[in-house]
């Protein structure tokens, strides 16, 4: 027979496990961005999305940008140039213009026709 004590111990365990388990959950995915977006070299600028799977991707790398091409299994660098400045959100002050992302591929593909 189930004494209410045995249900009750019954039920603190069971929630000690979970709570474990979001715990180590949460400790995990701490560990595997250590520095948080602002320490990371690489950043999405923007991306547009071409097809149903394919997408151009603006990537920041230092003081590059690359324009690449995504498709299912596949990444092709499509440009690369100098970086340009960009309105920073987080201050509120603007050191230039946001680039219109479907311009700056227009200007591109004439570049390379």
């Amino acid at each position: 027979m189930v004494t209410s004590a045995s249900l009750l111990q019954t039920v603190l365990a069971l929630a000690f496990v979970l709570f474990m388990i979001v715990a180590v959950a949460w400790l995990f995915r701490r560990m595997q961005r250590p520095g948080g977006r602002a320490q990371s070299p690489m950043q999405i600028r923007g991306q547009l999305m071409v097809g149903t799977r394919e997408r151009v991707v603006l990537i920041e790398v230092g003081d590059q940008w690359i324009v690449a091409g995504v498709a299912s299994g596949s990444v092709q660098a499509l440009a690369v140039m100098p970086r340009q400045e960009v309105a920073d959100a987080s201050d509120g002050h603007a050191t230039g213009a946001v680039p219109n992302f479907s311009a700056l591929l227009e200007r591109l593909s004439k570049k390379n026709q």
